[in-house]
């Protein structure tokens, strides 16, 4: 009877960490990274999109967010007074924690990983730089002339009359 009792609870850890293999990456990796959002200079304020979807903000780099995973890319907006608006894309990886599932035969762990987006990873940073905007050019001042004096008289042209005229 002990060793019944004995045989049940090693199925049952056994049964246990089956259940906890199908998705490694979710377990070790988690399904969402956190990004620090930078920019050069900083105190730009930023956006994070995903597919058209706003995932994330910042009021002024530096400033980390926290976003879901997926398998696609991130577009970060920046804009700061006197800057050109900015854009930069922070591409998804793919992490190598899913081939566990497939060592340990869990095509279902692998399934859980895809969809949840554990098997992908943003980087930790994304520094956006940010160009100053162009100062206009300021046309040349005239310079201003100071009459000057002369000793040069004007020539005045008169005609002369011809004797008998």
């Amino acid at each position: 009877m002990e060793e019944t009792i004995m045989n049940s609870g090693l199925r049952f850890l056994a049964l246990s960490l089956v259940t906890l293999l199908p998705a490694c990456a979710t377990l070790i990796e988690g399904t969402s990274d956190n990004v620090t959002l930078s920019s050069n200079p900083a105190g730009a304020a930023c956006v994070v999109d995903r597919n058209g979807e706003r995932v994330g903000a910042v009021s002024a780099t530096p400033q980390s967010v926290r976003i879901s995973k997926s398998r696609h890319d991130l577009v970060v907006n920046c804009t700061k007074e006197g800057y050109q608006p900015a854009t930069k894309v922070a591409s998804s990886s793919f992490t190598g924690t899913t081939f566990g599932n497939i060592l340990a035969g869990g095509l279902v762990g692998v399934a859980v990983d895809a969809a949840s987006g554990a098997n992908s990873k943003y980087p930790s940073e994304v520094n956006v730089p940010m160009a100053e905007n162009p100062k206009p050019e300021v046309p040349p001042q005239p310079i201003a002339m100071e009459p000057v004096e002369s000793n040069v008289q004007p020539v005045v042209y008169r005609p002369r009359r011809r004797p008998g005229v």
